[in-house]
């Protein structure tokens, strides 16, 4: 046994024959050496060590005592804002809207369920990646709040006005040069804003949504927009996002086709008698089929008045886009002939007005056609007004 104590240190190799090193290197050079893990993403402690990246903290760090960078991303969810941005960030009120929106507004907006869940799904998905879609989602929650609540009705409506008015101003910068990677988006900002338009207080929609050359709201006129968008999309209309909404129409409309043109429904022997007037005082041959036209499609969706599960806003939204090109330039004239007919198309609003944004428009908007009518033409919506109980001032 070596009289050696164990605190010197063992310089046996140094009085080793030079032989015996020699075959001890040998031997060394004959085992393979342990390769290392590379990495790009490691610690940045050890990444010059070689980091395995094990968590929380890497085995490189353990054994040298090291702080850790991994010990701060040991959550399972990474952390993408520094603690004051996280603490500032949330706002409370944007989180109740979009909540409202997507439990209780967005029922709203259709009765037809397949058309409720595109709101509640693929328009909310939509808002989360673009900031003017989120900013109208958060505007109608705003005012369907209002629309419900006293004691903060003013509050709300404030947050309306200010968020649409902002989305609005990055959506028309889009829409002078529209692209189709924006189409989709700014075409739910433009049906949003219809409902807007309809539900804002009587203040702001009812008057900052009226053309200043014409008698009748904006609103009516908005769809205008969406038509180059949906020439855009074409062909990917009917397998986007939009394809709920667009295959519920496509229904819809095929119901009402469906119907005998004879059925009766309530307005068939009105809107007979207003297309005979109208074959009988228009000589023009044009504006007279551009009437007839109206008439006609006026008389496909009131066979819906007959079915209430059949009554939706989109009926009214297909005729204004099928008569937007030829007929609402005339109502924007505006026509004797275009706001007798225009006031049967407030017959099927009234219906309409079961939805909090659609209250009290059929009313306004009949006794602002009858103001414009001369005492000839007034006697053509007599139907309309009885159909509504309006009481005309003498």
């Amino acid at each position: 046994m070596s009289d050696r104590s164990p605190s010197q240190p063992d310089n046996s190799s140094a009085s080793l024959p030079e032989a015996c090193l020699t075959d001890r290197r040998k031997r060394q050079k004959s085992i393979p050496r342990r390769s290392h893990f590379k990495t790009r993403t490691g610690c940045k402690t050890c990444k010059k060590r070689k980091c395995d990246e094990q968590r929380p903290s890497c085995r490189n760090c353990l054994k040298r005592g090291t702080d850790c960078d991994f010990l701060a991303e040991s959550s399972v969810y990474p952390n993408y804002l520094n603690e004051d941005a996280s603490a500032s960030a949330l706002n409370m009120l944007d989180l109740q809207l979009m909540h409202h929106f997507s439990t209780s507004t967005y029922a709203t907006l259709s009765c037809h369920p397949s058309i409720r869940n595109f709101w509640k799904g693929p328009v909310v998905q939509m808002a989360c990646r673009c900031d003017y879609v989120m900013r109208t989602v958060l505007a109608i929650s705003a005012l369907h709040l209002a629309n419900h609540s006293r004691d903060r009705k003013e509050m709300y409506t404030s947050t309306a006005l200010t968020y649409h008015r902002i989305a609005a101003r990055e959506a028309m910068n889009l829409m002078s040069n529209i692209k189709k990677e924006d189409a989709n988006n700014l075409f739910v900002f433009s049906v949003l804003t219809i409902f807007f338009a309809l539900g804002g207080p009587e203040g702001s929609s009812g008057d900052t949504f009226f053309f200043e050359d014409s008698s009748f709201p904006e609103w009516l006129f908005l769809l205008r927009g969406t038509k180059s968008l949906l020439e855009l999309l074409g062909p990917d209309l009917m397998q986007g996002a939009l394809s709920p909404l667009f295959a519920q129409a496509q229904r819809s409309r095929r119901w009402s086709k469906n119907i005998d043109r004879e059925a009766e429904t309530p307005m068939k022997g009105p809107l007979d008698e207003l297309e005979m007037l109208v074959r009988n005082t228009v000589n023009d041959e044009e504006a007279r089929r551009i009437y007839e036209y109206a008439i006609n499609e006026l008389r496909i969706i009131s066979k819906s008045l007959s079915d209430a599960s059949q009554l939706d806003i989109t009926h009214a939204f297909t005729w204004i886009y099928l008569v937007l090109d030829e007929f609402l330039p005339l109502l924007k004239v505006p026509t004797q002939e275009s706001v007798a007919i225009f006031s049967f198309f407030c017959v099927f609003l009234k219906r309409l007005e079961i939805h909090w944004w659609m209250q009290g428009w059929s009313e306004r908007l009949i006794l602002k056609a009858h103001k414009l009518l001369d005492e000839e033409h007034k006697l053509w919506i007599s139907w309309p007004a009885e159909e509504m109980g309006c009481v005309f001032e003498t």
